[in-house]
């Protein structure tokens, strides 16, 4: 594989590597829109080594198939799962921006402390992402049990625009699609796992909680928790997880409220009883104390904090990805038409979905309330209800229902009285679903044998009738 850049990759152009991991590399790349015009996407591709490993690429092809299902704004949205040449990739949202672990790493290494409400407000959208992805449930509503298992400050993209973007739960375990991990192999990052995980015992999202804990832990403090052991052998890290105690983050980060620092040691608790039980907890918490001690803190607030932070940054201490992007528009889900190396794609009306989930997420930040998908047509305003219906919001909307409180993006709970999958699938149109290709192909091949074995049979009847056979 050439190293230039760029470089051709099937219908793809590689502009640039964006991360390498143990599994895959990432790159930006473009793609063509449904109206045949580039945008810039984020490729995920295989190693070539661990495309002839089945259970690496089984791994990839469930990671993709799991993330197409997800429609959350704090979460990339993946659009496609392809093969070219013998290598596996998808492709993904693009972030233009910055990853956690460096924004930390350039506040660290100037001695500093990133700001509380930088924090809370970034480890708010985390823990709404990962309670989204905890809830998911399939289309017989049963839920999935997905457990992200790999959350840290790697894998939380903060955008330009200060929106916050959880990435890779290629390690994520779905208990119902998914087989059991090997004996004896543990998968993450082992500074920021669980004790339950260091333990290679049964985890749920009571384990992505204390994983966020550490992570939380870490922001506040401006320290290591246990990264500090980097040098040594994974099995102390492990036992350190599992076993060392944790100091008091207040009493390492002078001027910490204590509401916060309780808020991470209840993440932070070894026994799982002790522990927030849901994602959704903890975010009230976080939620709870913005709103009183920040108000008005959200995405143009930790935009601009950001911004300032990568301003005084050394030189040589940022990625290129948080320096410079081409100026080219970014694939929206409703833009994006797969390629014919698809292996799998998120369908059209899940695209629309997620462009809508993010309109109406705008709408929330302009101050505008946009009634749940889950309410009653029959009580929204004409633009509430062309909102919903995926039209663009009318230029007068309406300036009578401010946003009191940010809405957490969790699941609804319904009334007894109202059933709102039953509204939903009313409501959604059936003559969209698509066969998959192969399905098509094959019913074509079996068309095809069935006509050449009836004119073949029609044949020799033919000539036994004739006497010529």
């Amino acid at each position: 594989m050439r190293s230039e850049f760029p470089q051709p990759f099937g219908p793809y152009e590689l502009l640039r590597r964006l991360g390498r991991g143990g599994m895959a590399e990432v790159f930006l790349a473009t793609a063509a829109s449904r109206r045949g015009e580039g945008r810039l996407v984020a490729l995920k591709r295989m190693h070539a080594q661990l495309s002839e490993d089945p259970s690496a690429v089984e791994m990839l092809v469930q990671e993709a198939k799991l993330c197409m299902r997800f429609s959350h704004e704090n979460i990339a949205q993946t659009f496609e799962l392809g093969c070219h040449d013998g290598a596996y990739f998808f492709i993904m949202e693009y972030v233009d921006g910055i990853d956690l672990g460096t924004l930390a790493n350039v506040v660290e290494s100037r001695g500093g402390r990133l700001d509380p409400a930088a924090v809370a407000c970034v480890s708010l959208a985390m823990a709404r992402g990962l309670g989204y992805a905890h809830e998911l449930h399939d289309e017989n509503g049963v839920r999935l049990g997905i457990v992200h298992r790999d959350v840290s400050p790697q894998n939380v993209l903060i955008a330009r625009d200060g929106e916050v973007r959880l990435i890779d739960f290629g390690v994520a375990k779905v208990a119902s699609r998914i087989q059991q991990t090997m004996a004896g192999i543990i998968k993450g990052k082992y500074a920021y796992m669980s004790p339950e995980q260091a333990s290679a015992d049964a985890i749920d999202a009571r384990s992505d909680v204390f994983s966020l804990g550490i992570c939380m832990w870490e922001l506040f403090s401006g320290r290591p928790l246990f990264r500090a052991l980097g040098a040594a052998s994974p099995f102390a890290i492990l036992r350190a997880v599992r076993d060392d105690p944790i100091a008091q983050v207040h009493n390492l980060a002078p001027g910490m409220p204590m509401e916060l620092s309780r808020i991470v040691h209840t993440a932070l608790e070894r026994d799982v009883a002790r522990r927030y039980q849901t994602m959704a907890a903890l975010a009230v918490d976080l939620e709870t104390w913005l709103l009183a001690s920040a108000p008005g803190y959200g995405p143009a607030q930790l935009a601009s904090y950001v911004s300032s932070v990568l301003a005084r940054a050394p030189a040589g201490a940022l990625p290129q990805s948080a320096i410079a992007t081409p100026p080219m528009a970014k694939m929206r889900g409703d833009e994006y038409v797969p390629s014919q190396l698809s292996v799998a794609a998120a369908s059209p009306l899940e695209l629309e979905r997620s462009a809508t989930n993010l309109r109406r997420s705008a709408l929330l930040r302009d101050g505008v309330r946009v009634p749940s998908i889950n309410v009653p047509r029959a009580s929204l305003s004409a633009a509430q209800r062309a909102d919903l219906e995926g039209a663009p919001p009318g230029v007068g909307a309406p300036a009578s229902m401010p946003l009191a409180v940010p809405v957490m993006m969790l699941p609804a709970v319904a009334s007894p009285a109202f059933d709102p999958v039953r509204l939903r699938n009313a409501q959604e149109p059936t003559h969209l679903w698509r066969p998959a290709r192969r399905t098509v192909m094959q019913f074509l091949w079996v068309g095809v044998v069935a006509l050449v074995f009836m004119l073949g049979w029609t044949t020799v009847a033919t000539l036994v009738r004739m006497g010529k056979w």
